[in-house]
């Protein structure tokens, strides 16, 4: 509940004026509600004996004033036994009828001051006939019921606009929580951070919803009904409520039953966003396998286990309901026969205790049951609310926690000016493991001068990419430092520091936008004559002239599916460009590239690695010219370091990735730079 607290909170200091207003208007509806069902009363007890007010004031004042007089005289005539009778036995039952009428005449007395009070309005604005009082009675009702849907209306419209902005916070605070904690070894699953987004933040909102609107708006209603009830008869009220901690005990073990399937079935509902986008982005590899079968079959598991999550939440909040509406037609039916017995025999008393100060009238009875029964539709859609509020609870324990989280790449409280140092990159004694105790480098130490190009290789899962992780700091070494400059790049802002670098990775990452947004991406302030002039760098504008009918302004489509993979990754090529880095990395950035366009991605990017640090991870030979060093990893470590004709000499790992893989094309590449 504490999380839901903190959702609670932020509501009401950002959105107190909506709440307040909220509030307000849901307790006239809990006053109106009440008001409405006492006009029970005036029908029973006036208008179906034919009377107006005025005959109605004047025959209940006779009346009362003729009750006084006779229980006067009777506890005049108690006083006078007991003064004469000396048995214990008599004078206790003395002392008992005297209590009784004592009380009794109280009763009748607070009725003659209560009819007295009322005199002068009816006197001034009541009607004169019993059909005038009927239309004035109906009249009330009516403006009642269109008042208490005004208020309704406001109450709903207030707390929806703070709730949907508590919501729009909330998800807001959750996007920019994930662009962050997803860094580092941060296990979170692009299910778990949907599922968080959509389902738990709306969840959340709900509950909010639901407890600044029903939760408020519902027990006004019911406690409105309960003081009516209270104000013709307390003790009979307190009889009818002996039900209710019965039903507080059961709808506690209702509760903590509905919290704990509601955080398993959102853990569910995560692993089945989680495989469901697994499976879209590989589509076309399970068509291509034939695997359709067995993935329904396991979508069909998972949805089953989600199913039957769902249902026994439907079940225990069908028991919530069943709960409250027992609590309810147990008021009720304690009321009527205790109420029934007291009107029938006109008694005060039940097994001598006292349940009335004098005996209830008619309209009286009619009109506590009436109230009773106005209690039961709050209750009952009290049910309804109680699953939404632990559905809400158990969604905030899954947000509020992530974002509790700390940040796993932090930038320093004092950072170094990023332009106040080098460009030289340095690797010292690094360590690093994804897995605990499984080290994917191991005491790495490798320099790279400023403004040299070097070619990294080696077999997969080597420790390549994961360099280029830790010095966009994507990561964080578990040994070692990682230094720009001679400066550890943990001193720099992280914006600072990837702002000199330029990334383009294999796997190339394209928007829905169109061609221009795309290569913007990286200088949003580009304008459109420097976003096309990157774009003729990396010859994107020869695929858009020739294939593309709507030019730059052309979509990608969702992950670039409109494109090829090779016009994808000139368009990344063309961003990387646009940025205009220190520091360029490309990892396997020409893989999916045809010979043709290779040849001439290859002539920009020698304009483009100028006068800049480079790191080109690759495994075609061809994009080694470029590089002044090659470096040979294997293991998570440096095996050697040289040129392309030193290596084939001296690396057996070298050897075995170059001349048996592509041997033509290194055979050409050797007589290109002997001939140099």
């Amino acid at each position: 509940m504490k999380y839901l607290l903190l959702a609670i909170r932020h509501c009401v200091s950002r959105y107190r004026w909506s709440i307040v207003g909220s509030v307000i208007c849901s307790l006239m509806v809990g006053v109106l509600w009440g008001a409405n069902i006492g006009a029970v009363y005036p029908f029973a007890e006036i208008i179906f004996d034919g009377q107006s007010m005025h005959q109605w004031a004047e025959r209940e004042t006779v009346n009362c004033q003729e009750q006084i007089a006779l229980l006067r005289k009777n506890i005049d005539g108690y006083d006078e036994q007991l003064v004469q009778t000396k048995d214990p036995v008599k004078r206790a039952e003395i002392n008992r009828l005297l209590r009784r009428d004592d009380s009794a005449m109280n009763g009748w007395e607070d009725k003659l001051a209560n009819i007295e009070k009322s005199q002068p309005w009816i006197d001034a604005y009541a009607p004169d006939s019993p059909f005038s009082t009927l239309l004035l009675i109906v009249s009330f009702l009516m403006v009642g019921t269109l008042a208490k849907g005004v208020f309704l209306s406001m109450s709903m419209m207030l707390v929806a606009r703070a709730t949907q902005l508590t919501t729009l916070d909330l998800k807001h605070q959750v996007f920019v929580k994930l662009l962050d904690i997803r860094l580092g070894k941060t296990n979170i699953s692009t299910g778990d951070s949907t599922t968080r987004m959509n389902g738990d933040v709306g969840s959340i909102g709900a509950a909010i919803e639901i407890l600044f609107g029903k939760s408020i708006r519902e027990p006004v209603k019911m406690f409105a009904c309960l003081a009516g009830a209270a104000y013709i008869n307390w003790r009979l009220l307190i009889l009818s409520l002996l039900i209710a901690p019965i039903a507080a005990f059961v709808l506690y073990k209702l509760a903590r039953t509905i919290k704990n399937l509601s955080k398993s079935s959102i853990k569910i509902q995560a692993r089945i966003t989680g495989f469901f986008l697994q499976i879209m982005s590989g589509y076309y590899v399970v068509k291509a396998y034939g695997t359709e079968d067995y993935e329904r079959k396991r979508f069909e598991a998972k949805s089953r286990e989600a199913y039957w999550e769902h249902v026994k939440i439907q079940f225990f909040n069908s028991m919530v309901r069943v709960n409250n509406e027992v609590l309810g037609l147990g008021m009720v039916c304690l009321s009527m026969v205790a109420g029934g017995y007291l009107v029938l025999n006109q008694e005060t008393h039940i097994f001598g205790i006292p349940l009335a100060d004098k005996p209830m009238e008619l309209g009286s009875i009619l009109a506590f049951y009436a109230f009773l029964i106005g209690c039961t539709d709050p209750l009952r859609k009290l049910g309804d609310v109680f699953g939404s509020i632990q559905t809400g609870i158990a969604a905030a324990e899954m947000v509020y926690p992530l974002l509790q989280l700390e940040n796993p790449i932090k930038d320093p409280e004092n950072p170094v000016p990023i332009n106040s140092v080098g460009r030289e990159i340095k690797f010292n004694e690094v360590q690093f493991c994804y897995v605990p105790k499984t080290p994917v480098l191991k005491n790495l130490d490798l320099t790279i001068q400023q403004g040299e190009t070097v070619a990294i290789v080696g077999p997969n899962g080597c420790g390549k990419s994961t360099l280029i992780n830790l010095l966009m700091r994507f990561y964080e070494p578990d040994l070692g430092t990682v230094e720009l400059g001679g400066t550890d790049i943990r001193q720099f802002l992280q914006h600072d520091l990837r702002s000199q670098i330029a990334l383009v990775t294999q796997s190339t990452v394209l928007f829905n936008e169109s061609i221009l947004e795309n290569i913007r991406y990286s200088r949003m302030d580009a304008t459109d004559e420097e976003v096309m002039k990157a774009a003729k760098l990396a010859y994107v504008d020869q695929f858009i002239e020739s294939h593309m009918s709507d030019g730059y302004d052309t979509l990608c489509g969702t992950d670039g599916s409109s494109l090829s993979g090779g016009q994808r990754q000139r368009i990344s090529i063309a961003r990387a460009l646009l940025r205009d880095p220190d520091i360029i990395i490309m990892d396997e950035a020409t893989s999916q590239i045809d010979l043709d366009s290779e040849r001439l991605i290859h002539e920009s990017l020698k304009n483009c690695i100028a006068g800049r640090t480079a790191i080109l991870i690759t495994h075609r030979a061809s994009t080694l010219q470029l590089a002044d060093r090659i470096i040979v990893m294997n293991h998570g470590q440096i095996e050697a370091t040289g040129t392309h004709e030193e290596l084939i000499q001296t690396s057996s790992t070298y050897c075995r990735l170059y001349v048996e893989d592509e041997p033509e094309s290194v055979d050409q590449t050797t007589k290109k730079r002997s001939a140099a």
